[in-house]
Formats: C-alpha cells, sequence, structure tokens
C-alpha cells in the first residue's frame, strides 16, 4: 500500500511536467497551430483592410524589430533550453538551471530596455525610417519587454516537452491579439500603434494564464542533484547560447534584411517606402503561415532528436530529418498551389485590390517562405550535435546574396527585385546548411536535397506548380523515389498509432 501511495503522490507532483511523445507532440502542435493560424488569418486580411498601405508597413517594421530584438537582448540564452533543459532535469538540477537563467535573462533584457528607451528617437529612425516616430518606439519597447517574458516561458515549457501548455500559449495569445487589436482599431485609433498595443496585451495574457496554470497544477520539489559552481555552469551552456544568439541574429536579419533594403535603401521616401512594406507585407500574409508550421515544427522537434542524440542513436537523427525534409517539401508544394489560388480572391474582395503590389509579387514571396521554412528544420541537426556555429555561415552567405542582389534588383524591378533577392538567397542558404550537416555528419540524401527544389515551381504560377505536386505527390504515395522502404514503414506506423480506428495497410516489401 506505501508503494502505491507514493506513486500517487510522485504522479501528483509531476502534474503537468510529465513530458510528451514526438508524434503526440507534432500532433498537438500542428491541430493548435492550425487553429491559432486560422484565427491569425482572419486578423491579418482585417488589419490589410482597415488600415492604410503605409500603416500597415509601420506595424511590419515594428513586428520584425521585436522578433529581432527579443532573442538579441539576451544574449540567445532561452534558445538553449530545447537542448540543455532536459540535461539538467535529468541530473536533478533543474530548480537550478531556471534560477540562474532568468536572472540572467531580467539582467540582460532590463539593461537592453533601458538603453532603447533613453534613445527612442534613433530606434524610431533605425526601424521606421523617421525619428518623428519617437512615441511608437516608445511603445513598440515597452512591448518588447512582455515578448522577452513570453518568449523564456515558451522556452522553458518547450525544453520540459510540455506542447500542450506552449501550445496554449501561442493559441492564448493568437486569440487576445485578435480580440485586442482588432478592438482597438475599430473604437479607438485605426494605427499601427493599436496593433501594437493590442499584441503586447495579448502576450501579457497568455504569461498570466500559463503562471497561473503552473502555480496551480505543479508542487515545487527541491532539487536532488549536487549544487554546480558557476564555472562548471556557463561555460558549456553560453558556449551553446551564443552561437544560438549569432545565429537568431542571423536568421533574423536574414529574414528583415529585404524590408530595410526598401526603407532604406530603395530610394523612396519614408512614406512611400512603409507604403512598399505595406505592400511587402500583404504578399506575406498567407505564405507566412507556412513559415510558422515550420518553426514551432522544430521546436516540437528539437528535444525529441536531442533526446535520440543524447542516446546515441545519431542515425535516427539523420533518417528522422531526411524524411521531414522531403514531406515538408510536398505538403508545402501542394499548399502553395492552394495559395495561388485563393489570393486573388482576398486580394480582390477583402483587400479591394488595395494591394496590387503586393499580389503581383506573391509568386515569389512563397517559394522564398517555403525554402526558409526547410531552412529552419535542416538547421536543427547543428543544434542537436551542439554545433550551432555551423548554422552561421549558411545564414551570412544568405544575408551578403541577399543584399547584392537587392542592391542590383530594387532600383531596376522595385519591390519585386526585393522578393526575388530573397528567394533566391534563402535557396542559397538552405543547399549550403545541407552541405555543411553532410560534413559533421548527417547523412544526406539526394532525394532530400531534389525534392527541397521543387517549390521553385510555385514561381511559374498556380497551373505549372500544380502539376509538379501531382507528380511529386504520385511518387510520395508509390513505391521508391521519395520514400524509401524503412521511411514508409515509419510513416505508415506514426499513422496507425495516431489513427487507431482506421486499417492502415502494412507496406508492401520491395
Amino acid at each position: 500500500m506505501t508503494n502505491v501511495n507514493t506513486k500517487r503522490v510522485s504522479k501528483r507532483r509531476e502534474g503537468g511536467l510529465r513530458p510528451e511523445t514526438l508524434a503526440s507532440s507534432l500532433m498537438v502542435v500542428l491541430v493548435v497551430n492550425a487553429l491559432q493560424r486560422s484565427v491569425g488569418l482572419g486578423r491579418s486580411l482585417l488589419f490589410g483592410r482597415w488600415l492604410e498601405p503605409a500603416e500597415l508597413g509601420h506595424w511590419e517594421m515594428a513586428l520584425g524589430f521585436l522578433m529581432l530584438a527579443a532573442p538579441l537582448a539576451v544574449l540567445g540564452l532561452p534558445g538553449s533550453f530545447g537542448r540543455y533543459l532536459e540535461r539538467y532535469r535529468q541530473q536533478g538540477r533543474l530548480g537550478l538551471f531556471l534560477r540562474r537563467t532568468a536572472s540572467w535573462t531580467f539582467v540582460l533584457a532590463a539593461s537592453v530596455l533601458a538603453l532603447m528607451s533613453w534613445r527612442s528617437d534613433a530606434i524610431a529612425t533605425l526601424v521606421f525610417g523617421d525619428p518623428r516616430q519617437a512615441a511608437l518606439a516608445e511603445v513598440v519597447v515597452a512591448c518588447l519587454a512582455i515578448v522577452i517574458t513570453h518568449h523564456f516561458l515558451e522556452a522553458v515549457f518547450a525544453g520540459l516537452r510540455m506542447f500542450r501548455v506552449v501550445s496554449a500559449m501561442h493559441f492564448t495569445q493568437s486569440m487576445m491579439f485578435a480580440l485586442v487589436s482588432l478592438a482597438l482599431l475599430a473604437w479607438w485609433r485605426d494605427a499601427a500603434v493599436s496593433v501594437v498595443i493590442g499584441y503586447g496585451l495579448a502576450c501579457l495574457i497568455s504569461i498570466l494564464g500559463v503562471s497561473l496554470w503552473t502555480f496551480a497544477r505543479i508542487e515545487r520539489q527541491p532539487d536532488s542533484g549536487e549544487w554546480l559552481a558557476h564555472h562548471e555552469f556557463w561555460p558549456p551552456l553560453m558556449r551553446f547560447a551564443i552561437w544560438v544568439w549569432v545565429t537568431n541574429l542571423l536568421t533574423n536579419v536574414f529574414s528583415i534584411v529585404d524590408r530595410y533594403m526598401i526603407l532604406h535603401c530603395g530610394g523612396f521616401g519614408a512614406e512611400q517606402a512603409l507604403t512598399q512594406v505595406g505592400n511587402y507585407h500583404s504578399s506575406h500574409m498567407v505564405p507566412v503561415l507556412l513559415v510558422s508550421v515550420a518553426n514551432l515544427m522544430v521546436g516540437a522537434m528539437t528535444p525529441h532528436l536531442s533526446h535520440d542524440w543524447e542516446s546515441g542513436r545519431r542515425e535516427a537523427v539523420s533518417e528522422r530529418l531526411n524524411l521531414g525534409l522531403k514531406l515538408l517539401s510536398v505538403v508545402m508544394l501542394v499548399a502553395g498551389v492552394g495559395v495561388l489560388l485563393l489570393c486573388p480572391l482576398l486580394f480582390h474582395y477583402v483587400f479591394q485590390d488595395k494591394y496590387a503590389a503586393g499580389l503581383e509579387v506573391l509568386p515569389w514571396t512563397l517559394a522564398g517562405c517555403v525554402w526558409f521554412s526547410l531552412l529552419l528544420v535542416a538547421q536543427t541537426y547543428v543544434w542537436c550535435a551542439e554545433r550551432s556555429r555551423r548554422a552561421a555561415l549558411p545564414l551570412l552567405l544568405g544575408i551578403a546574396v541577399n543584399v547584392g542582389l537587392n542592391l542590383a534588383l530594387l532600383p531596376v524591378l522595385g519591390l519585386l527585385g526585393a522578393l526575388v533577392a530573397t528567394a533566391l538567397a534563402t535557396l542559397m542558404a538552405l543547399l549550403a546548411q545541407l552541405e555543411v550537416n553532410r560534413r559533421i555528419g548527417m547523412r544526406v540524401q539526394r532525394n532530400a536535397v531534389l525534392i527541397s527544389l521543387t517549390p521553385g515551381l510555385l514561381v511559374l504560377g498556380a497551373a505549372p506548380a500544380a502539376i509538379g505536386a501531382i507528380a511529386l505527390v504520385t511518387l510520395t504515395t508509390s513505391r521508391g523515389w521519395v520514400l524509401n522502404a524503412h521511411e514508409r514503414e515509419v510513416l505508415l506506423r506514426t499513422l496507425r498509432d495516431r489513427l487507431p480506428h482506421r486499417r492502415l495497410a502494412e507496406p508492401t516489401p520491395t
């Protein structure tokens, strides 16, 4: 009886801290993300309908700055949680790990936010190209403090493999962002400042919700492991974190450099440049959903792949990543065809042809977003191998190509030149990352590389892309060329685990 009671107490104390399997994590992430992004799409469409292009450009630049500055301000420390938090948990030092990382995150963030508040005019010039936007810059800095906290908590729960909590945070933030920002736009000001305030309040509500859940569900337990000196704790963590910080910086610079090129190097006035950025944003409203799916998948996969790596199953990491790259390429090519067919209706009926320039560049935007999604997945290998610095070179190459092509194409093609430059630079970075992975031990399959090129069909238009998608799906579902026998077996086994009431045929031996 004592043993039974002990098990019950242990189970109750663990509460929501029990990790989930990779399959269940991905399923939860994808289902919740589908609901969340549906709301997000509706919200974005209303932003495009209610805001003028220049105001939409203000919001696009503010959001890009928040995503760039949040990891930059804390030296990428939360980015190391997916790799190291599980290790310290298994050692019985979870409390020590969280106390130390939380303290340093607070100190670093407070220092950076104080400096930004002091020089809000410089932030306004950098982000909006106009020092007169200092008031809006101050609102963005206040929002940044909340975003940093939100990202920290997400990283903690993701590192603990509690993806239902992470998904709940994303879902709450998305829902409240829609409600608060649209209410402010309707009844206060139809300007970017309403959207920024709505975004910050939504993150704050999500933080409060997960904090209350944590205190109610999880009983604090003392660490069972030995105390660890700071000189033993910080060096390996910070070596990894700094390179994550560098990679996050390069990734975010890579994702927003074209907008800054439009703003500062496009030869436009401040208002006209922000209008072009607004058109740019309109072309990303639907394609960016694909990037968000890939981002969440990476967050769900990393702790599990890290577990395989720590257990010595290095070959399994390569197999899973090859399978993920191939399936993601196929799914996103099919989704891209749907986007190309749907978006002309959205731009005409919802935006009332206000963003015609955004519709014109949509195919290149879409191809770039798909390749960027694949790049995020490919980078997972270097995180698992603790070779995070190896993600920097492909990104540096991509940034250099992006800037060079923008300087050449922006004066000639305008907004289209910026999107062509970004798509081609993203493809270069993806191929470079796969080569880096191969050099440090990943067995990169040749057909995985070839299939990752197929999103380029999207720039040819809906009809050629649809033909290519049908051919690729046919090859995927038949034996041989896309998936090998082992990958088909793994995929069917996963489907059987997730769909127990469906009778799925066993893979035919080849």
